[in-house]
């Protein structure tokens, strides 16, 4: 069953930004009423300036007042778009316990919250859509990311669970996992705050392939849309996870380990 674009009401996360910020502005361009939500509110009043359609809103989603307000702001939710989160680039064993927390906090308990919030409105409703933004990490363990892997396998755990609850009852739910992309994530994981210019710290795909991947998860009715790995060339970002495969994929990994070993080193870690 696809959704209708067109007069939804939308509520997206993180969208100051990288994927949320694109993924906002091409669903209001097609006609819906975007909620963005996220911490930057100078960025929020900047992207509701350039398109018509979006409601900015300043919320911090690890706060469970601001989720709150949030939802409560937004009226009817048609689609719950659950983009926000957080990495952290460093070994486990020298990670501070409070960034173990902030992570499970924002890509987890956040997310798992905010569908708490809008699901009774949708099956009153007998409608709307859930997507949740995971990533290819949420397939294949990435060394020095450990913690930010368990929080994505969790969103795919998550996700697959409620899209079997749900089925029958009028909601999709849908998992995005994109692989690289040019956002700001690598300053923010490395420096806990953006790039001086986005994406000038990391590599990869244009947002527009994440936020086109959206779109389509919301439009076709297709079953293989149920999940869309970015970029989805025969599912590559799955791999990893195949039987046996785990082997090849840990030889590309050690390089990422011993660069976290002398970034330690650096530090006096």
């Amino acid at each position: 069953m696809s959704t209708k674009i067109q007069g939804a009401n939308i509520l997206i996360t993180g969208a100051s930004t990288g994927i949320g910020r694109a993924t906002a502005l091409v669903l209001a361009q097609k006609g819906a009423h975007v909620t963005a939500a996220a911490r930057d509110e100078t960025r929020l009043r900047e992207l509701a300036a350039e398109q018509s359609g979006i409601t900015p809103m300043r919320a911090d989603v690890t706060n469970d007042q601001d989720r709150a307000a949030l939802v409560a702001a937004a009226g009817d939710v048609d689609v719950l778009i659950n983009n926000a989160g957080l990495g952290y680039h460093g070994l486990v064993e020298t990670m501070p316990p409070e960034k173990v927390r902030e992570l499970i906090e924002l890509n987890v308990l956040a997310l798992i919250d905010l569908t708490q919030r809008v699901l009774p409105g949708m099956l009153a409703r007998k409608r709307g859509h859930i997507v949740n933004v995971g990533s290819i990490a949420g397939y294949v363990g990435v060394p020095a990311e450990a913690v930010y892997s368990a929080t994505k396998y969790a969103v795919q755990g998550f996700n697959d669970g409620l899209r079997r609850e749900l089925r029958g009852r009028g909601i999709n739910v849908s998992l995005i996992a994109p692989g690289p992309i040019k956002t700001e994530f690598v300053a923010r994981e490395k420096t806990g705050g953006p790039a001086a210019e986005a994406g000038a710290m990391d590599r990869g795909l244009p947002v527009g392939t994440v936020s086109r991947a959206i779109v389509r998860a919301l439009t076709r009715r297709l079953p293989g849309y149920r999940t869309i790995t970015v970029p989805r060339i025969g599912g590559w970002s799955r791999v990893g996870s195949v039987p046996g495969m785990a082997q090849l994929t840990d030889l590309s990994t050690r390089r990422r380990v011993r660069q976290a070993l002398e970034d330690q080193a650096q530090q006096g870690l």
